[in-house]
């Protein structure tokens, strides 16, 4: 079961990062792509049996875009994000909310128009969210992604999970590491070691097992 992580960039300029993991979570491969095109053919090439993003895929139930000219609006009312982010508030885990005046508008489609494209596809692809499967294998000790040591950090903690990241040594940042981590819980998601949260009609985010 080899499973594709990706930590998808809102543009299209700067690098988004993708890693694969194969069934024994051992890292075969680090990458980057910039356009989608390239990210699809990528896929192409590998045929993961999974993919995992780390991005919001779909959209609030009601919502048809996050255009605040539109009359589309939440099909519950007083809500503020998605039923999935609502339920990660609940735990203590912060996210952004999935609404129309999100400030990872150009995040979110991204997000959807790769998901239904490779769904399309036939490819297996899940939502993951680095930040909350961090906080729940590592503990709510985690510094922020941008801190000077989040990468020793991670690299320290990912590496009695994930073999074969000393190969890939020069080649690990922040972003790459939200990458494996992405990888790592599609995999746990292959062993079902995962719950879910969120309402299958507007997305459901994949974590690793919640404590009773």
């Amino acid at each position: 079961m080899s499973v594709l992580g990706v930590d998808l960039r809102a543009s299209r300029k700067k690098p988004s990062s993708i890693a694969i993991l194969d069934s024994q979570s051992h890292l075969t491969e680090l990458g980057s792509f910039h356009e989608d095109s390239e990210f699809l053919k990528m896929l192409d090439d590998i045929s993961p049996d999974l993919v995992a993003i780390g991005a919001p895929l779909n959209l609030p139930s009601g919502f048809c875009c996050l255009d605040q000219a539109c009359s589309c609006h939440f099909s519950v009312p007083n809500r503020k994000g998605r039923l999935l982010e609502l339920e990660l508030a609940k735990m203590g885990i912060s996210c952004f909310y999935t609404n129309k005046s999100s400030i990872i508008r150009e995040l979110i489609y991204r997000g959807i128009f790769l998901s239904k494209t490779l769904r399309e596809a036939g490819h297996n692809v899940i939502e993951v969210y680095p930040h909350a499967t961090k906080m729940l294998l590592f503990g709510d000790k985690v510094p922020p992604k941008n801190s000077a040591v989040s990468v020793s950090y991670m690299i320290s903690h990912l590496t009695p999970l994930v073999s074969g990241m000393e190969e890939h040594a020069n080649d690990l940042d922040r972003n790459t590491c939200d990458a494996i981590v992405n990888a790592y819980t599609g995999q746990l998601h292959a062993q079902s070691n995962t719950d879910i949260l969120g309402d299958p009609e507007e997305g459901i985010l994949v974590l690793p097992k919640l404590p009773n």
